[in-house]
């Protein structure tokens, strides 16, 4: 086997494999450290192949990534909880970063990779719910006995919102590899689950998502249709579940009904306060990253960590981790900017629209992404891993889109 198929292999489970981890480790939680060892070996394992047998492009974010990793394990050694803070921390943070290379680089030997990958998880995420209604498995929050999570973590409804997005894109590439009902369907259940778990921030980042990559593809009239099919199958799916929705809503609501009382909003006063009595250099490389508890507890009267991730990294990292974090953003977006701009001379073309529909994707999954950091989810490690991969890859499309493209005319030459 040559090490770019198994390169492809190994990044093809990667969605799976997190997913069955994930559900693996809440529904035998005696297993849970043996389920994050494999987890771990299997990524530590892939970044070291990675590295070991592929050339690094895009060097200057690369060079980031590594800086970044570095500095978080840098600081964690000063935790007062090196394990937590190391492990749930610095490794945690840092490895989803690398899927970015990684995902760059899978880009340029295989179209379409990561579609039926996205599709799977979305169909166990889809399973879980369904078979935990069933049998009253994992947690029912907001509402007693309305809505059980089975195995899914908290982030699954973000999951499934970035797998939507993916989807939604290889339904306007024409490149769906199952029917159009069979993907409606699928569709359909899975922004129930997102409605029906009242999780805000993956509501808002696929609102968020779906509007930028419309603005970007100039596709709005086009794809109205489509959401009026799966917009009626939704209101046929919540006119059977109307009752139960209300009642979680109104406990969701009640349950946070001010923003002043809202424990994410709160934060962010007592980080400031935090600060005003901190040294110069806690304000610059923060104090105790990620074990945060230990220092909000004064605040909440409670053990409760940072949920926020920009308030989780500007406190464990100081000012200079989380300006290395939107740095590592901003030269995605620019990567994909400039990328762009190469082929504005075929905004015309079919590779035109093609260009246009890739650089729509990563730009609205950075924003989902962004958006997601308000709600939380630095350290949900199947969804950065995921998130990261995506961007990666179709960033990839467009950094290798001029050689694709001349395969392409080199073939039909021929």
């Amino acid at each position: 086997m040559t090490k770019d198929k198994l390169l492809m292999i190994w990044v093809s489970t990667l969605p799976v494999f997190n997913i069955l981890m994930d559900i693996g480790m809440n529904f035998l939680p005696e297993l849970k450290t043996i389920f994050g060892l494999v987890r771990i070996c299997f990524l530590i394992g892939l970044i070291l192949f990675f590295l070991s047998n592929f050339k690094l492009e895009n060097i200057f974010q690369n060079q980031l990534i590594i800086f970044f990793s570095l500095y978080l394990i840098g600081i964690s050694i000063l935790s007062s909880n090196t394990e937590i803070s190391f492990i749930d921390g610095a490794i945690k943070t840092s490895i989803p970063f690398f899927m970015i290379p990684i995902g760059i680089a899978v880009s340029k030997l295989k179209s379409n990779l990561l579609i039926k990958p996205f599709i799977w998880v979305i169909i166990i995420l889809l399973i879980n719910y369904l078979i935990s209604q069933f049998y009253k498995l994992g947690v029912s929050i907001y509402e007693k006995d309305s809505f059980y999570t089975g195995g899914a973590t908290a982030s699954a409804p973000i999951i499934i919102a970035l797998g939507l997005l993916v989807i939604f894109h290889a339904f306007n590439q024409k490149k769906l590899p199952y029917s159009k009902i069979m993907i409606t369907i699928i569709v359909s259940a899975a922004l129930f689950i997102i409605v029906f778990s009242l999780k805000r921030g993956a509501i808002l980042a696929l609102i968020s998502g779906v509007i930028i990559y419309l603005f970007n593809t100039g596709q709005r009239i086009q794809t109205f249709g489509r959401f009026i099919v799966v917009g009626l199958l939704m209101v046929f799916l919540l006119n059977n579940n109307i009752e139960t929705f209300y009642k979680r809503f109104e406990s969701r609501t009640t349950e946070r009904n001010d923003l002043q009382n809202e424990g994410r909003f709160k934060e962010i006063f007592y980080i400031v306060e935090e600060f005003q009595s901190s040294s110069p250099i806690k304000v610059l490389f923060g104090t105790e990253p990620f074990n945060s508890d230990v220092v909000m507890v004064k605040y909440f009267g409670r053990k409760r960590r940072l949920h926020v991730d920009y308030n989780i990294l500007i406190h464990g990292t100081g000012i200079v981790g989380l300006m290395i974090y939107f740095l590592l953003y901003y030269n995605l977006f620019r990567t994909a900017i400039r990328h762009k701009k190469k082929f504005a001379s075929l905004k015309n073309s079919i590779y035109g629209l093609y260009l246009k529909e890739n650089y729509a994707l990563v730009t609205s999954v950075l924003v989902l992404s962004l958006i997601m950091g308000f709600s939380g989810g630095l350290q949900f490690i199947s969804y950065r891993i995921m998130l990261f991969l995506t961007i990666g890859y179709y960033l990839g499309d467009l950094i290798h889109f001029k050689s694709k493209l001349m395969e392409k005319s080199t073939i039909r030459t021929e």
